[in-house]
């Protein structure tokens, strides 16, 4: 078993959440994504963390913060339990209620891979 793990910022995205239209006259931004994925023949079997909001720490030693969604864990694990690999949007509305107005909130998530056909 290994773990994964992803943090991303609300509006801080990766590259691939920009499309960049004909000849760079316009950007269209697209809500973050945190992108899991496990090694070929493994699947995500638990989820160990996951907090949108503000948590600390870093892969392996997350914690969580002042802020936080209580829907967290559950809306992870139901997106990606089972999954070799899965995408979570970052928005507060996937997330419930924002869980602290006018503060930069962020998504952590540590994921455990296992063989597909572990059962554990």
């Amino acid at each position: 078993m290994t773990s994964v793990c992803a943090e991303v910022a609300e509006f801080h995205p990766t590259i691939k959440n920009w499309h960049i239209e004909s000849y760079g006259r316009a950007e269209e931004f697209h809500s973050p994504k945190a992108h899991l994925r496990c090694s070929p023949g493994q699947s995500i079997s638990s989820i160990k963390f996951a907090s949108f909001g503000t948590p600390l720490g870093t892969c392996g030693s997350y914690q969580q913060g002042p802020c936080h969604a209580p829907a967290s864990y559950d809306i992870v694990e139901k997106k990606c339990i089972g999954k070799e690999r899965c995408i979570v949007t970052i928005a507060n509305s996937n997330f419930g209620q924002d869980p602290c107005p006018n503060v930069l909130k962020r998504l952590s998530v540590e994921a455990v891979c296992a063989p597909t056909n572990w059962r554990g």
